[in-house]
């Protein structure tokens, strides 16, 4: 599991890196669906480029009127879906809900969802003082029940594998707690569970494989 996954992520965020238009099916919030090809969504995005066929004219579509995406790249299917987004200020430890829905790649889609967001980074090369700088890039993992509306933070880790938020355990415990509030069995697991940020996201999915709640 933990090498489709990866792969999953790798393959993702390489095709997510570039515009193209690519198949994909788009199931709006009245009940029909749309099929064509579209650009792959970002997090923030307020609408969907759309078109029908290679020959036809652009569309931007609404994201607020579009509830998922099912794209298909060749052997490759990804699926993104809009959730509010609920994390917890790093001071005050206040949840905060966002005022509108985000689009999020979903990795795992069971009684529990686990979504991803990706930020390239800004790292360049330069050739000339032979030295790499700039951001490097990061994907945010965000879980939540499969019928609520909003998806919480869990935790944050660079692309190059090595962890940017220091407290991976404690930021997964303290959120699964309200995202799991009702359901005592998975807090519980999430609570004993010693999270390492290489495999924070495969420890996750064991425990949601392991602990079903109604």
């Amino acid at each position: 599991m933990k090498k489709t996954i990866l792969i999953t992520i790798a393959v993702l965020f390489s095709t997510l890196g570039h515009a193209k238009f690519i198949k994909a099916v788009l199931y709006m919030e009245d009940g029909t669906k749309k099929t064509g090809l579209a650009e792959m969504v970002e997090n923030g995005d307020s609408k969907v480029i759309f078109k029908t066929d290679e020959a036809a004219k652009k569309e931007k579509i609404a994201s607020k009127d579009v509830k998922k995406i099912e794209y298909t790249d060749g052997e490759n299917e990804f699926l993104a879906e809009r959730f509010y987004l609920t994390s917890a200020n790093t001071f005050s430890g206040k949840f905060s809900k966002s005022k509108e829905k985000k689009w999020f790649y979903i990795l795992y889609d069971r009684d529990i969802k686990i979504g991803c967001v990706d930020y390239a980074g800004t790292m360049q090369y330069n050739a000339v003082k032979a030295k790499t700088s700039g951001q490097s890039g990061d994907t945010t993992y965000f879980f939540g029940k499969k019928k609520s509306d909003e998806l919480y933070f869990g935790f944050l880790k660079s692309n190059a594998d090595v962890a940017i938020h220091t407290e991976t355990g404690s930021n997964i415990k303290k959120m699964s707690k309200e995202a799991f509030a009702g359901c005592q069995k998975l807090i519980n697991a999430i609570d004993k569970e010693d999270f390492k940020n290489k495999t924070a996201l495969q420890q996750l999915i064991s425990i949601f494989e392991r602990n079903k709640c109604k």
